[in-house]
């Protein structure tokens, strides 16, 4: 039963261990009102089920990764994904708001296994040009959970309490579990016994850190992360708050933007395995990302952001991060394959970080009427994103 690398099942399955942050996130925003009242809670202590959930993703990537290069992709996997499903599990039988707060984050922490070990799965199996296809296709997959997550979970809410989206996220889990024991092959070739001792732990992560192509392209993915992040993060404030849109008109474009993702990661996908090169598709995709968010910029500015200004250059934005995401991240880690499960765990934190920075600025700089702060945030980061690879990755890697 087990699945070849190269078949759509096996993306499929890789896909889906990326999309469990973005369906445990999106599908309880929904319920957050009725988590509240429920648990007798302040909308700011259920605020806090978020941000400890992105707590407990991005940090344990750290460890998952080296516990990945000591004992193999497969069982790090299972232990995750068994971490995940009892979290949620625990979330929806949750007490109080403490408990659950306390399960969001361990559930966060199973989550990040899926994440970081799907990237060193990818670079165990495929090299240069097909590892790009394959993250492609692969965050193809991942970016339908944005899109499905917010309607499922208004669906389970309908028919039943909150409690029913973290049982249903507990019941995935499960599946994700059962797929990966009997449809997965370990993907390392190699273990490294002594992955988890700690000079050698610090030795692997300053490798990454002090190797200016591992670091460059990381950095590029990261801050490439970031606007998105901006992008999600501020959107709510700009299309509810200023432009006065309904839930339901926001849910339909929010959901244009993530397909447009989807194209850009499939466009990617297919160049790359007809042989058009990862500089040339990531110079397009970053000056696209800049032109756009620039452009955002002067258009709020002006003070001519409406909708029909705004959503062109949105979808064009995220359209851009399907041709960077796949690109810098198999650059970031394509150099380190003996190490792979530190050099995607790398990866994984600081795209995280920077999501988390992002998140950070749009509510300290937000004013209320307009869209300058999501724009300027996402201008920032796009811009950050092209000098991290003009100054720092593509210098590295032409010495090679």
């Amino acid at each position: 039963m087990r699945l070849r690398p190269n078949s759509l099942a096996f993306t499929i399955l890789l896909g889906a261990l990326t999309a469990l942050p973005p369906l445990s996130i999106d599908m309880g925003l929904p319920a957050f009102p009725k988590i509240g009242a429920s648990l007798s809670a302040s909308a700011a202590s259920v605020g806090l089920t978020l941000s400890l959930f992105m707590a407990g993703f991005a940090t344990a990537q750290l460890i998952f990764g080296p516990l990945s290069d000591r004992y193999g992709r497969k069982r790090v996997l299972i232990m995750g994904c068994g971490l995940f499903t009892l979290a949620s599990a625990a979330c929806a039988a949750a007490p109080s708001i403490n408990a659950l707060i306390t399960w969001r984050f361990i559930e966060g922490a199973g989550a990040g296994a899926g994440m970081v070990l799907t990237l060193a799965i990818v670079r165990d199996l495929f090299e240069g040009s097909l590892a790009r296809a394959q993250l492609s296709y692969v965050n193809l997959v991942m970016n339908v959970a944005p899109m499905i997550a917010p309607t499922i979970g208004a669906r389970i809410l309908a028919i039943a309490n909150w409690r029913a989206i973290y049982g249903t996220l507990a019941v995935g889990g499960f599946v994700l579990a059962l797929s990966i024991t009997l449809g997965l092959g370990e993907s390392l070739a190699r273990r490294d016994v002594d992955a988890l001792k700690p000079r050698r732990l610090i030795r692997n992560y300053a490798r990454i850190l002090s190797n200016k192509i591992c670091l460059g392209y990381a950095l590029v993915n990261a801050m490439s992360f970031g606007c998105m992040f901006t992008y999600i993060a501020g959107s709510p404030l700009v299309m509810l708050n200023v432009l006065g849109l309904s839930t339901t008109i926001y849910g339909w474009l929010f959901a244009s933007t993530a397909f447009g993702i989807m194209i850009g990661s499939f466009l990617n996908g297919r160049l790359s395995v007809r042989g058009v090169s990862a500089s040339r598709l990531l110079s397009v995709g970053l000056a696209i990302a800049t032109t756009s968010s620039i452009a955002l910029v002067l258009v709020s500015i002006s003070g001519a952001a409406q909708l029909i200004t705004l959503m062109p250059l949105l979808i064009l934005n995220t359209f851009s991060r399907g041709l960077i995401g796949p690109n810098a991240i198999q650059g970031a880690i394509q150099p380190m394959p003996e190490i792979a499960g530190v050099a995607s765990a790398t990866v994984g934190f600081m795209q995280m970080l920077s999501g988390a920075l992002a998140s950070a600025l749009i509510a300290f700089l937000y004013d209320g009427r307009s869209a300058i702060a999501m724009s300027s945030v996402m201008a920032l980061f796009a811009i950050a994103s092209l000098a991290a690879y003009a100054g720092l990755a593509r210098p590295a890697a032409a010495k090679l």
